[in-house]
């Protein structure tokens, strides 16, 4: 596009809120990062949002086009109303009303679902580039994902299209967040691997040099399999089986060219979980569906890109454009 313009991205994380000044070409120009702490409640996550855009609109070197917000739950673009994020605490919040009320600006505001805008970022700007057919999967905290066919993001006839992360793969494992036992995130996530090896560590079923200790990480595990550590290899060789059988089930139902793997656990254990995660793949899916299937890791710099995506898709839409 090139306009010179630029847009605020905003995405907000259960652990993390990451907000962007970005230009219409992707590169961001200045980054923030805040602790969400959805704990104080929903008013006081949404004036740190507030103060973050105003910060960086503060800083911009160019006209501010617009601000993308997005969060996790079942998204309302039309009305900016956030559903069931349960990873937030949030039951109903009226995001857009009461961020706008909370700013002293009056740029276009667009809202989605996260892995939504994750969609469109990488589509516009990242591994997804010249791909019309393709599904992306965020492994962060917990798991999301969306899809794209044709060009044109699937959100479903309840705007809860892709809610992967809370499919049941074992309806007698693990308690998730959501009250469903078994759901693909309590394994295929940061926090879900994290679980796994905490409750493998206290059973003492496999030897490792890891500690439960209120300081461990996903990323002390990631390291820790990297080293040939033998709870942490069969920590995420769980994940990895799991995440096949999720991709096995994009294959099959939307037969994608390219499957895009991100978040910051997955992006962190990509190299990890592929090879048994193909390989799950190839013994749940018909050939046709998974030959010429390219699972690549997200190529954005900021999960916020995407957020600010939002304001250039919006546009394009606007004047009846795909991507």
């Amino acid at each position: 596009m090139q306009t010179g313009r630029l847009a605020v991205g905003v995405d907000v994380g259960a652990t993390k809120i990451a907000a962007v000044l970005a230009d219409d070409e992707g590169r961001t120009v200045r980054e923030l990062r805040r602790l969400t702490e959805p704990e104080r409640g929903a008013t006081a996550v949404i004036h740190t949002i507030a103060a973050m855009i105003q910060e960086l609109v503060a800083q911009a070197p160019a006209p501010v086009a617009g601000i993308g917000l997005d969060t996790p739950g079942q998204v309302n673009p039309a009305d900016g109303v956030v559903r069931q994020a349960t990873n937030l605490g949030w039951g109903e919040v009226r995001l857009v009303e009461d961020l706008r009320a909370a700013l002293d600006l009056s740029l276009p505001l667009y809202v989605m679902r996260d892995a939504y805008a994750e969609v469109l970022g990488e589509a516009y700007f990242g591994a997804g580039q010249g791909c019309r057919d393709l599904v992306y999967l965020g492994l962060g905290s917990g798991l999301g994902g969306g899809a794209m066919c044709d060009g044109r993001l699937i959100s479903g006839a309840t705007l809860n299209a892709s809610e992967i992360g809370h499919l049941s793969l074992d309806p007698d494992g693990r308690l998730c967040n959501c009250g469903l036992r078994g759901c693909a995130e309590t394994v295929v996530s940061g926090n879900g691997v994290l679980a796994t090896a905490r409750g493998l560590i206290q059973a003492q079923t496999w030897p490792t040099r890891l500690q439960d200790s209120p300081a461990l990480s996903a990323g002390d595990v990631i390291m820790a399999a990297e080293k040939g550590d033998v709870l942490a290899t069969a920590v995420l060789s769980q994940a990895a089986r799991w995440l096949g059988q999720i991709m096995a089930a994009y294959a099959i139902i939307l037969n994608p060219a390219r499957i895009i793997i991100g978040g910051g656990f997955g992006k962190a254990a990509f190299h990890l979980l592929l090879p048994e995660a193909e390989a799950e793949i190839r013994r749940r899916a018909l050939s046709m569906n998974w030959q010429q299937l390219e699972i690549v890791p997200a190529a954005s710099t900021s999960s916020a890109v995407g957020a600010s995506c939002l304001v250039w898709h919006s546009e394009a839409q606007a004047n009846h454009q795909n991507f």
